[in-house]
């Protein structure tokens, strides 16, 4: 899953590599200058008929069924204008049979998932409805009380966790590990660490 995916030049060379890989590709159709989620997989991609609802941004969530498991990528606009997306998935998502949510969902509790310095997350509640609602935080879940981020304000340096995957309970029992990898954001390749998940 990679967020702020744009269909720029560099969004066509990143889709051309990942296909000499070996994966497969989809994402919304958009203007390069929009972000949204491109998904790849080594496995076929069957997009659902908008399993969250017709009136859906496919930019900010898109659904996919990847070898027989219903993805969501996952990303969520700023401010407050993320706030109906959170409601869509607290609301829809488990009754719509998704058991994967990845991405950058711009937001986190404003104990555990920030500096103490940096700015107070919007919506901060909607990472514990969503958790409310069947799905597990599956990083949090392996490393309570732990701090570690995935995203670093420029100016401030203040870290904050905006990236996640929350499983269905099904696949929350084959969590294995689930780990941030630094090394891409600290070679400056990208802004945000990835997030690395293996399920058995």
């Amino acid at each position: 899953m990679i967020t702020e995916f744009r269909t720029s030049d560099a969004g066509m060379r990143l889709i051309g590599r990942l296909k000499a890989e070996g994966y497969i590709t989809t994402h919304p159709s958009t203007e390069p200058n929009q972000n949204t989620v491109l998904i790849a997989s080594l496995h076929a991609i069957n997009q659902p008929n908008s399993p969250l609802g017709e009136g859906i941004d496919t930019r900010h969530l898109l659904c996919a069924d990847v070898n027989g498991l219903l993805v969501c990528g996952v990303y969520m606009p700023q401010k407050t204008a993320k706030l109906p997306y959170w409601e869509t998935l607290i609301a829809q998502a488990r009754i719509s049979g998704i058991d994967l949510l990845i991405g950058d969902f711009n937001t986190g509790n404003n104990d555990l998932d920030k500096d103490l310095k940096g700015s107070k997350f919007i919506g901060p509640e909607m990472p514990g409805r969503l958790i409310d609602s069947g799905y597990t935080d599956l990083w949090r879940s392996l490393h309570p009380g732990q701090r570690e981020y995935s995203w670093y304000s420029c100016p401030g340096n203040n870290g904050f966790r905006l990236d996640y995957i929350f499983a269905a309970p099904e696949l929350t029992r084959q969590a294995i590990t689930c780990e941030f990898d630094h090394a891409p954001r600290l070679a400056g390749e990208t802004d945000h660490s990835a997030l690395v998940a293996s399920l058995g």
